[in-house]
């Protein structure tokens, strides 16, 4: 069983200092994709936050999770956009360069300060090739995955892609041929 599937499918939202809005609540199934989709490979536990979420606080989540994304939501858990590891690097990066007597810019405070105000965002029956195409096309690492309602129920990255290339033995049977 490929470990991104299960019968359990979860999303906590965090906001403030850090702290979970509720218990994460449980997904319903979606209708049955007619090729399974990119809910194949998406991760199912969904960790993301409200835009008033503190950036320690975020830089903390990411790095416990261990995930490379925090998509941000709005009240009813929509995506509004999304944070991930280079948008922080950017932030380290700004403020590690010497100010050479530019007026210095005030820190980030919260995700929204930092986050791409932009959701790329792939229905769950999407084919892992649209996913792929997306990536390349914005050139991004992540894509939300959303219910037919909108609201989000998962995230697709590289990884996942790379890691079903490997399980599915397309890798091997090219590099045979």
């Amino acid at each position: 069983m490929n470990p991104h599937q299960g019968h359990v499918r979860r999303c906590t939202v965090y906001h403030g200092p850090g702290e979970p809005l509720s218990e994460a609540c449980e997904l319903p199934e979606p209708a049955d994709c007619a090729n399974g989709g990119i809910r194949t490979i998406m991760s199912n536990h969904v960790v993301c936050a409200r835009g008033d979420l503190d950036i320690h606080a975020a830089i903390t989540l990411m790095v416990h999770h261990h995930i490379g994304c925090l998509p941000i939501v709005d009240h009813r858990r929509r995506p509004i956009g999304i944070i991930t590891k280079f948008d922080l690097v950017e932030q380290l990066e700004a403020a590690l360069r010497p100010a050479g007597g530019a007026p210095t810019e005030p820190r980030p405070r919260s995700v929204e300060d930092v986050m791409m105000p932009l959701a790329l965002t792939l229905p769950e029956c999407a084919s892992l090739a649209q996913a792929a195409k997306m990536m390349a096309l914005e050139d991004t690492h992540h894509v939300l995955v959303v219910s037919d309602d909108a609201h989000l129920v998962g995230v697709v990255s590289t990884r996942d892609i790379v890691m079903w290339v490997v399980e599915s033995g397309i890798a091997t049977e090219r590099a045979a041929s």
